[in-house]
């Protein structure tokens, strides 16, 4: 408190010694005679310069000036002085004394002459920098103290050795000059002080505080006390910093500009690192153009170093100023201001010919102390934006810490921490709920180790094990134990991390008893048949499929396929839940034949299948004996009603046929058939070379073939044109075939798939993949579409009868907008006797609609007149087997004919197959045939090359 009042008090003795310095100053016009009358004076004087070369004499240039001869141009040589006129006048009655100051911070070498008023030399005074008389005079520059006698005049001649004309002089009475020394030492006592107890406050603060603005600002205020030493007396002479000037002051005043900067630069930390480098470079720049071979750039240099500065660092700070802390760039900005001020007042001081104006050094001093303090207030700001951010983030810590802890008390999982050896750290009321105890301390008291969570303790090891080499488990499902010994099932998750005394595991559980149950049940209902129990077909392929690829040599895999036979009369006669009780019953029984020697599975409906590892292949073909007699001997009672089934089996032993499992299982399906092509309930076991297999494996393939060209467009579309006997051609007469590519290239015919088709219910889908493409493509060329006179497309028995079928060709017809009179299906002989009834009503339905049709292949099947009587057809197509030989065979010409005579009385028109030359045209003419089709009209092609056939023939 004491020490604070101190500073106070000389704070307030400084600012009276300041205002009392001010009012003492006056400027005056410029002048070369000054009146020394009696009282406190001080004037400014500017006289003017006379400039001549070295060996002019002082009478010579008193000569000159009273002859008053103008001052010569500008431009001075090396070897020229500088003369200096001053009159000094004393009106009064007593003696004055007068004071000449020069205030040159580095003064040049002068020579003083001085004359009374007979203008008689009275005294030559030489200075040099090094001559000033310390102990009476302590101010910059050399003080000439001149007595003027009463009622008398002395001229003052100034002869000055400098590089420009100008020699700035001060004239002071004696009392004032008294009173400039002592506001001089007042004023420089107190910025030297005010610059230690900053820098030595920001030093000690820094080491408390670690701000490193507080460094750069106290290493600041000790440059400027330096360069204060430099320019004010008597520091600056005791220590002989004149005779190093130049350097000292570069040193200090790159130090100093390089202090500020990075005073900025650390409370600005937003500002980029090139940006700070950049910045950097303008103090560098100040050393080398000091000692550049240019007159007078360092003087013009530091003139402008400190407002450049100035203006940089405040578009720097306002470009990258914290907006949270908007005082902080205002307040720097301020101090950058007031610095900027200081310095200029310093500039005016020192070289008044700059700037037409008297500077202050009290005003200088001033705000150089007001603008440290603001720079002190910045760091002050910044370090409570600091605070209030630091106070923020720690607020927001608590509000974390305080949310983690909410959530850590009322989560519905289990979390803990535990050290690396198992010692319970902490736990949630969930944890406890979770293993059935109370409260947290019953549970940390009872649990002296998480070994006791898990039913095999030696989970934990596990658990350890996988964390130390992942740093952290997630969702990994054990069993654990509940505080009265029953099990669950948890998962856990957990992860390490260290604090100061140790690794830690800190993790969350939570019981998937139910979901675990759920899935163990979801399982089961995956893998199993839900009716029997046994395997499900998927599962039984994986089984199969391990143990394909697990077998040796020794080991033999053993494939078997059931077919239960019989087991429709149940399901048809006692309904679908006799059905499948009589599933169930067989299950068991197959199943406890198999007495653990074998996986038995339900592929469905009423195909099983055994598969038997490790045992011989006669043992298992025995095995499969005794499945065959234990469903011989079964016999199935429902509703007072006694049913006896067989069961067809194929064996396989699937170790030597180098297949896969779905393979295998087609295998072995093939051997079941066989084993009921032969009369069923018997074993037949699978022979490479049986030709039966063969075929019936074959069948298989165009299945498989068939499925694949049904799901990818697979089939090609041919056309043959037919054209009439008797009329002249109008337009195109074509009937579609059908093509299936094969992978070496070759094209298979509808005789070679057909049949597999229609034993496996596939020519319905055929079919209508057919009249879909069919009516797209006409669809498509509208210009051939135009003169279509028929286009006949062939239709299977299972598509007559289906009303699916029946429905796609409707709703194609629509689609595509097809005419149904442009369209003629043709119908197999065959189906149209068996399915009669079917195929009348597919033909009366799209008759009607204008569609023909056309009886295919006639004669090669249940050929009887009478059924054209009876079928509603419009053409009659006459099988090839009766037109091949027309040429020669009378019988061939007569059913020809017959054919022919009774389709015209029906009002029918003929077509002729299988015409493979003129000759055999003229003959069917003859006979009276209405249409003719085969090689001798045009090969089947590609239904894409119509176009270019049809420009060919035209």
């Amino acid at each position: 408190m004491t020490t604070l009042k101190t500073h106070r008090a000389t704070f307030l003795r400084w600012l009276i010694g300041f205002l009392v310095a001010l009012s003492g100053m006056m400027s005056v016009a410029c002048g070369q005679t000054l009146s020394a009358d009696s009282g406190l004076y001080k004037q400014r004087l500017t006289p003017t310069p006379l400039i001549t070369d070295f060996r002019t004499g002082y009478q010579q240039v008193l000569s000159l000036h009273e002859s008053g001869t103008p001052p010569p141009p500008p431009g001075i040589e090396a070897s020229a002085r500088v003369w200096y006129v001053i009159e000094l006048v004393n009106p009064a009655p007593q003696d004055q004394h007068v004071l000449l100051n020069s205030p040159l911070v580095k003064p040049y070498a002068t020579t003083f002459y001085l004359l009374n008023s007979q203008r008689r030399l009275i005294d030559v005074i030489n200075y040099a920098p090094g001559d000033y008389e310390l102990s009476e005079y302590a101010v910059p520059g050399p003080t000439l103290p001149v007595t003027v006698p009463a009622g008398q005049n002395i001229t003052v001649l100034l002869s000055v050795k400098q590089a420009r004309p100008h020699y700035p002089l001060i004239a002071y009475s004696q009392a004032a000059f008294h009173q400039h020394l002592v506001s001089s030492l007042m004023l420089y006592c107190s910025l030297a002080g005010a610059l230690a107890v900053l820098a030595a406050y920001f030093y000690l603060s820094y080491f408390y505080q670690k701000t490193a603005a507080r460094f750069w600002l106290a290493t600041a205020c000790l440059l400027c006390l330096a360069t204060g030493a430099y320019i004010f007396e008597p520091v600056g002479r005791m220590l002989n910093f004149i005779e190093y000037g130049k350097g000292i002051l570069t040193a200090t005043g790159f130090l100093l500009l390089f202090s500020l900067i990075k005073y900025n630069h650390n409370l600005f930390s937003r500002i980029p690192g090139w940006l700070k480098a950049l910045n950097m470079l303008f103090p560098l720049a100040l050393p080398l153009l000091a000692y550049l071979p240019v007159p007078d750039i360092m003087p013009q240099t530091w003139h402008l170093s400190v407002p450049l500065l100035a203006v940089l660092q405040i578009l720097l700070m306002m470009g990258y100023r914290d907006r949270r802390n908007p005082s902080l760039y205002r307040v720097i900005a301020v101090g950058w201001l007031l610095l900027t001020l200081a310095w200029l007042e310093f500039v005016v001081v020192g070289t008044p010919e700059i700037v037409p104006y008297e500077g202050s050094t009290h005003s200088a001093v001033l705000a150089l102390i007001l603008g440290i303090c603001a720079l002190a207030l910045g760091i002050l700001l910044a370090e409570r934006g600091e605070n209030r951010q630091q106070i923020s983030n720690h607020q927001r810590k608590i509000e974390d810490l305080n949310i983690f802890y909410h959530l850590f008390r009322n989560s519905a999982e289990g979390l803990y921490t535990c050290n690396m050896s198992g010692e319970l750290k902490s736990i949630n009321p969930a944890m406890c709920t979770l293993f059935g105890y109370p409260d947290e301390t019953t549970m940390l008291s009872r649990i002296s180790n998480t070994a006791e969570f898990y039913a095999d303790p030696t989970d934990r090891d596990l658990l350890i094990g996988e964390l130390l080499e992942n740093k952290s488990v997630m969702g990994r499902e054990i069993k654990g134990r509940k505080a009265d010994g029953s099990e669950i099932w948890l998962s856990i998750s957990c992860q390490l991390h260290r604090e100061e005394d140790g690794d830690y595991l800190s993790g969350s559980i939570f019981d998937i008893t139910d979901r675990k149950l759920s899935d163990l049940s979801l399982t089961y209902m995956a893998t199993h048949d839900a009716l029997t129990g046994v395997l499900n077909r998927r599962e039984f392929e994986n089984a199969l499929h391990k143990a394909l690829a697990n077998s040796h040599e020794k080991d033999d895999v053993i494939l078997l396929y059931l077919d239960l036979d019989r087991f429709k009369t149940v399901n048809d006669t006692c309904g679908h839940k006799a059905g499948d009780k009589l599933i169930q019953e067989l299950a068991t029984l197959l199943e406890d034949t198999l007495d653990n020697r074998g996986i038995l599975a339900r592929l469905g409906g009423d195909e099983f299948a055994a598969l038997i590892t490790r045992q011989t292949p006669e043992t298992a073909y025995l095995i499969s004996l005794k499945l065959l007699d234990a469903v011989r001997s079964y016999r199935f009672l429902w509703d007072n009603r006694i049913f006896t089934v067989g069961v067809s089996i194929g064996f396989l032993n699937a170790s030597e046929t180098n297949a896969d499992a779905e393979q295998s299982l087609t295998m072995a399906d093939a051997a079941c058939y066989l084993a009921k092509q032969q009369g069923r309930n018997q074993v037949y076991c699978y022979q490479r070379n049986d030709i039966r297999l063969k075929q019936y494996e074959q069948e298989l393939d165009w299945i498989t073939l068939l499925n694949d060209a049904l799901e990818n467009d697979g089939f090609e579309l041919y056309f043959q044109p037919y054209q009439p006997l008797i009329d002249v051609p109008e337009g195109h007469y074509f009937e579609v075939f059908l093509r299936l590519p094969m992978k070496d290239g070759s094209l298979a015919s509808p005789q070679e798939f057909i049949p597999s088709a229609e034993r496996y219910s596939l020519t319905s889908r055929i079919d209508r993949w057919v009249i879909e493409n069919v009516f797209s493509w006409l669809h498509s060329h509208p210009d051939i579409f135009e003169h279509l006179q028929c286009c006949n497309i062939n239709l299977h028995g299972h598509s007559v009868t289906s009303t699916d079928v029946r429905r796609a060709i409707l709703a194609a017809f629509e689609r595509y907008q097809i005419p149904h009179d442009k369209i003629s299906f043709d119908i197999s002989e065959t189906t149209a006797i068996v399915q009669q009834e079917d195929t009348l009503t597919f033909v009366n339905t799209f008759a009607e609609l204008g569609c023909k049709f056309a009886l295919d292949d006639f004669g090669s099947g249940f050929s009887s007149y009478s059924y054209l009587k009876s079928l509603p057809v419009h053409c009659v197509k006459i099988d090839g087997r009766f037109i091949q030989d027309i040429l020669s065979d009378q019988v061939d010409i007569a059913i020809v004919r017959s054919i022919s005579e009774i389709a015209h009385a029906r009002q029918m028109y003929t077509v002729a197959e299988c015409v493979e030359d003129k000759a055999m045209l003229s003959q069917l003419g003859k006979i009276g045939i209405d249409f003719a089709q085969g090689n001798a009209i045009g090969e089947a092609k590609p239904l894409s090359q119509f176009i270019e056939l049809c420009d060919k023939t035209s």
